[in-house]
């Protein structure tokens, strides 16, 4: 055999080799990058689902205990006058109901375990439901709030049962409880991920047997269209325990997602299941195989080709593939940046995209790393240049373990990245490859209101908690301000929902236009909005609340006109806790909405 033609089959084999093994790495990392993003689905999803549920519980948390300080409530249900206490909340009843639909109970319960009434169903009370509903008889026994989906009367439903206590006598508690349908609803609204609920075949006695049908893995369904029934069939298909994972039907993928509901008593209730369609991804990888077959039979040809007029064809063409491996970095959404000794040395066209500078050069001019536009926050869940006494890209590789984010502001627009270092090393030569991958729009489902835009109650309350922690740490002041729009029914009951949602926009864009930078506005539930005024003592407080309710009472709003607010004002001091601030807060509200709404108390 001819030297040319063992160099023609080496070469052949080499690039065969070369391919196989650029292919089959590329593949295994968007393996674990569909793994990682499946898991981050995961988490996010259960994270939105926390945040729905303690939506729910501080909502009806606080509700409960204005319903229960309203006049002559405490007399009512002391002496077990169904009739009076039946009249004294039918308004608040109607009012709840209309602000939420699936909200399928309402009920007072003696402190010895009997029903005193059910606002749902009237004609029927005076029952011991303290023996037969295990969260009941836990709330009347520790006398505090308790939270969780249950069985009763009405079916299953996500419940909250808050205890009356009043100068340390034990008044009874009162109940609320809200459709599962609700937090589906919830879930698809926010994840756009088809979601359903399967109730555990234990909890069937309590249940709608009409609702809920035959089921799999001792859980039983309600609502499952033609669509579903495949999907679930292959989920549970030699997976009894339900874990999450990803099934293939009609040549598309689906990452299924269960979130396990446990009774307070630690026994199962059922599971939510969301269906995240990743079919794009598999698609992508099916791509990517033809294109490298493809380019390598390509590149195999040439080179065979060439070898026939000189080697340094050969050397020529060798740097397309330089070129290949490039143009798939490039292709990437992700920035892309490669550091060796401290300088940067590469970078790819995202890069330039998201910063836009047209070179390289131009913003090492300006820059010499890229962690000088990292922003500096009060929080400590952000990258910044030194973290420990190490450099930021340091720390990373010091603590693989946990998720790193950094936040970049670029003409007026914030994004949130995780960003990751890899360290290569080469011949004595050590460089490190940073990815940066933008996660901006996922944390705005987990922390904005979708309505308003502004910070939503699950975000507020860690930005509270922190604060918190601030002003106890190093003595500062604080003060938060709750805002609710007067009379906010009328406007939906008379120009409708869809113009009420508008003036809940304005009047939240109203919000942020009158406080500081330093300020964070949040929409609280419903009508009412909540303003955490860091730094700011009780006196400030009252003169920025009245400027605003000033400013919101000469303002037109389209289609409604002029509007006014009541605010409630309250001053942190050091020897309570959140809860406690906010308990004043709502305090001071209830009070200016009971003395003629349209003013300030503190």
């Amino acid at each position: 055999m001819s030297f040319k033609r063992r160099i023609q089959l080496f070469v052949t084999f080499l690039i065969l080799l070369v391919s196989s093994i650029l292919t089959v790495s590329f593949l295994y990392h968007e393996d674990k990058i569909a793994t990682e993003k499946a898991l981050t689905s995961s988490q996010n999803i259960k994270t939105i689902y926390d945040s729905i549920r303690k939506d729910l519980e501080d909502f009806y948390t606080h509700r409960a205990y204005a319903n229960l300080r309203s006049y002559g409530i405490k007399e009512a249900m002391m002496a077990r006058d169904t009739e009076k206490l039946y009249a004294l909340t039918f308004p608040r009843y109607t009012t709840l109901r209309e602000e939420n639909p699936n909200l399928m109970i309402m009920q007072f319960h003696a402190p010895d375990g009997h029903s005193i009434l059910r606002m749902h169903r009237k004609e029927v009370f005076g029952d011991d439901i303290g023996a037969r509903r295990p969260m009941v008889h836990l709330t009347h026994d520790t006398q505090t709030v308790h939270t969780g989906f249950e069985g009763g009367i009405e079916g299953i439903a996500y419940r909250i049962i808050v205890p009356f206590v009043e100068n340390k006598q034990y008044i009874g508690a009162v109940e609320f409880g809200v459709d599962p349908d609700f937090i589906i609803n919830k879930l698809v609204q926010i994840t756009k991920m088809d979601t359903l609920f399967m109730l555990h075949e234990s909890r069937m006695a309590a249940a709608d047997s009409q609702k809920y049908q035959a089921g799999y893995s001792g859980y039983r369904f309600a609502h499952l269209n033609p669509l579903q029934r495949p999907l679930i069939e292959a989920f549970v298909k030699d997976n009894p325990a339900l874990n999450q994972r990803i099934i293939h039907h009609n040549g598309k993928d689906y990452d299924v997602i269960p979130i396990y509901l446990v009774g307070n008593e630690g026994k199962p209730i059922g599971l939510f299941l969301s269906f995240n369609d990743v079919t794009m991804g598999y698609q992508e990888k099916l791509q990517i195989i033809i294109q490298s077959i493809v380019v390598t039979f390509i590149i195999i040809i040439m080179l065979l080709g060439i070898i026939e007029y000189a080697f340094a064809r050969l050397t020529k063409k060798i740097s397309y593939q330089d070129k290949y491996i490039s143009t798939i970095l490039n292709s990437q959404k992700n920035i892309i940046i490669v550091i060796d000794d401290g300088e940067i040395v590469y970078v790819n066209t995202a890069f330039f995209n998201y910063l836009h500078y047209r070179t390289l050069e131009e913003f090492t001019q300006k820059h010499r790393c890229i962690c000088e536009l990292f922003e500096t926050t009060d929080s400590e869940n952000y990258l910044q240049p030194k973290m420990d006494g190490k450099t930021w890209s340091e720390y990373i590789l010091a603590h693989k373990e946990i998720e790193h984010k950094a936040k970049i502001t670029r003409n007026g627009k914030t994004s949130i990245f995780t960003v990751d270092v890899q360290k290569i090393e080469y011949e004595n030569v050590f460089r490190q490859v940073v990815v940066l991958s933008d996660i901006t729009n996922l944390n705005n489902l987990a922390t904005v209101d979708m309505l308003t835009q502004v910070t939503n109650r699950f975000e507020f309350d860690k930005m509270l908690g922190h604060s918190i922690s601030v002003s106890k740490r190093y003595g500062r002041t604080l003060s938060v301000l709750l805002v609710d729009i007067d009379h906010f029914k009328l406007i939906n009951d008379n120009f409708g929902h869809l113009v009420g949602d508008e003036v809940l926009k304005s009047f939240s864009s109203l919000l942020r236009q009158q406080i500081r930078q330093s300020d964070i506005v949040a929409r609280w539930g419903g009508e009412e909005f909540i303003i955490l005024l860091p730094d700011t003592a009780l006196s400030s407080a009252i003169i920025m609340a009245e400027a605003l309710r000033q400013r919101i009472e000469v303002n037109p709003f389209e289609a409604v006109g002029n509007i006014t607010c009541s605010i409630g004002v309250a001053e942190f001091n050091s020897v309570e806790e959140a809860d406690d601030l906010l308990q004043r807060a709502d305090e001071n509200l209830y009070r200016a909405k009971h003395s003629g709404r349209n003013r300030v108390v503190a």
